[in-house]
């Protein structure tokens, strides 16, 4: 992310409520579709969020291969890495649900846990096979989709998902399968965010509170926390909320 990016958000930050909201109306209204269209060219669809509920499992899975063809997108940075590896506490099986291109996965078997990483896209999946291979590291690859995950019930000690259950279709079904798949934790990680129609993104699910997030999962014991990510380098600037929710 350039520093001229970084410096806009900041000065978004500064504005009060109503004035961040009416600029991203304006923005919304009237240039942010040509912007994106400009942005990335044919292969970005820019009207995602108005046609996402109606795609088939192949559609979608073709749109994120696109995605990935075109662009490494990593939202996480050693911090955030960090601070799941820390909330996971003692090593043992993990999924990673929505592993990308392996950022994370690799992280957690470096770390000592038995990792296995769901992504839907092909494109994404072989990136990550790439990278963990180049690191001498051995990762379980599976394709599937988090609303119907390819493994038995409590088949792993912890269940990470960072930043992809804002990607997901349907939040009930993804949330209901990764309780089902974790045994003992459930690791989350999402941007805190309004929706809009138009963003340089394909995120169908939208966090504006900490409560909607707890709300979803509805375990009795968790944590839930906001962290600030606007300095990061990488994808994702901005804040965010880290969920822990023990089993």
């Amino acid at each position: 992310m350039s520093n001229l990016h970084t410096a806009y958000l900041r000065f978004k930050r500064a504005l009060p409520d109503w004035a961040r909201d009416g600029l991203s109306a304006v923005n919304q209204r009237l240039f942010a579709r040509r912007t994106l269209q400009r942005q990335f060219g044919e292969w970005f669809d820019v009207d995602w969020r108005k046609k996402f509920h109606s795609l088939s499992e192949a559609e979608w899975q073709r749109a994120y291969d696109e995605v990935w063809k075109h662009h490494r997108n990593d939202c996480l940075e050693e911090t955030d890495a960090a601070m799941i590896i820390q909330a996971l506490g003692e090593a043992g099986t993990v999924l990673e649900a929505g592993c990308g291109m392996g950022t994370l996965a690799i992280k957690l078997a470096q770390a000592g846990f038995r990792v296995t990483g769901l992504d839907v896209s092909r494109q994404a999946l072989q990136l990550a096979k790439e990278r963990a291979a180049a690191a001498g590291l051995q990762i379980t690859w599976k394709e599937g989709f988090a609303e119907n995950m390819p493994f038995s019930d409590k088949t792993f000690d912890y269940v990470t998902c960072c930043h992809t259950l804002e990607h997901v279709k349907d939040l009930n079904k993804a949330v209901a399968e990764l309780k089902r798949v974790a045994r003992k934790k459930i690791v989350v990680l999402v941007p805190k965010q309004k929706f809009r129609l138009y963003a340089d993104n394909y995120h169908t699910q939208f966090f504006e509170q900490k409560e909607q997030l707890v709300e979803a999962f509805g375990l009795p014991r968790y944590e839930c926390t906001e962290i600030d990510c606007l300095d990061h380098k990488n994808e994702f600037q901005g804040e965010a909320f880290l969920y822990v929710g023990t089993l």
